[in-house]
């Protein structure tokens, strides 16, 4: 399916309209030439660096047998940075959120001869969705706006049955992967220093999110207080665990979207996903040979050269 899907650039790709970023929020790092594609999320610069794209996840990402969505954004990355000078934005908090465990720098990347934003670009093809962190927030409002107009255009990943966001009845059916659920929540209550918004009237055994102290002041700077939110449409993103029925825990406001109350219910999907084992945050890698060498699809090319 997803060779179809990418066999041309879908139309607002066409027009030129490629997205760029108000990076005013970020710290602006240096310019660099891109040597590598190592997988989907990573690129090795010219000095030696190694950069992690932040605020993105792809669905189907295994490191040992990447998914179509995968292979086309290596394919695409390819095509699109190899051997092109990038503008390297970090979050303007030296202390916390420029390095991530396995020592990559996390970055979002400008494409310095168009000022492309490579994130925007990902999920402007559907090819990624948004995957804001704690320490890497400043992106989301502007990510999630590209993100819904692929979701409208039904672009990549969002014409995928399996990929699409679920509604909060639903929940069970993305326990053990990362998910994008949608719904009202009907009450929210405070227990052991810990809030629980509850998306059904039976907490033990529907979808719950869990805020904790520490995660609420992160919160009460951004100006909001979860607690009011009963009777809100929201749409939320992160892990789904089992605990009394579904539940996610959050850590960041930018994990959440307020929606309108007359918003529309999301499309119920026609089964449950089929989550691989290694899609569950397998962090071994093979060689970047051995992913780049892989056989992908029919892929548009964005490189001006």
């Amino acid at each position: 399916m997803l060779a179809s899907l990418f066999a041309a650039p879908p139309s607002h790709a066409q027009d030129g309209a490629l997205p760029t970023a108000d990076f005013s929020s970020l710290n602006e790092d240096s310019v660099r030439t891109v040597t590598d594609i190592i997988d989907p999320l990573t690129v090795t610069l010219d000095d030696g660096r190694t950069i992690h794209l932040a605020g993105i996840d792809y669905p189907d990402l295994d490191y040992y047998d990447p998914g179509e969505l995968s292979q086309t954004a290596i394919k695409i990355l390819d095509d699109f940075l190899k051997g092109k000078k990038v503008i390297i934005y970090n979050t303007k908090n030296p202390a916390d959120g420029r390095v991530n465990r396995m020592g990559h720098e996390i970055a979002q990347l400008e494409r310095k001869d168009d000022g492309v934003w490579v994130q925007g670009m990902l999920l402007t093809l559907g090819l990624a969705r948004v995957r804001t962190d704690r320490t890497n927030p400043e992106m989301a409002e502007q990510m999630y706006d590209i993100e819904q107009k692929a979701r409208d255009a039904k672009t990549g990943l969002w014409e995928v049955d399996a990929y699409k966001i679920l509604p909060a009845d639903d929940a069970e059916m993305s326990i053990g992967s990362y998910a994008v659920i949608e719904g009202k929540i009907v009450t929210a209550a405070m227990k052991s220093n810990k809030l629980y918004l509850n998306f059904g009237q039976n907490w033990r055994s529907d979808f719950t999110v869990a805020i904790d102290t520490q995660s609420r002041r992160a919160f009460r700077k951004e100006g909001f207080d979860p607690i009011q939110w009963g009777g809100k449409n929201v749409r939320v993103r992160g892990w789904v665990s089992s605990f009394n029925g579904p539940y996610m825990e959050i850590d960041h406001p930018e994990r959440f979207e307020i929606l309108p109350d007359d918003a529309p219910p999301p499309e119920a999907r026609n089964e449950t996903p089929n989550v691989p084992e290694e899609e569950k945050i397998n962090n071994d890698k093979p060689p970047a040979s051995d992913i780049l060498n892989r056989k992908g699809n029919a892929l548009p090319s964005y490189n001006n050269d």
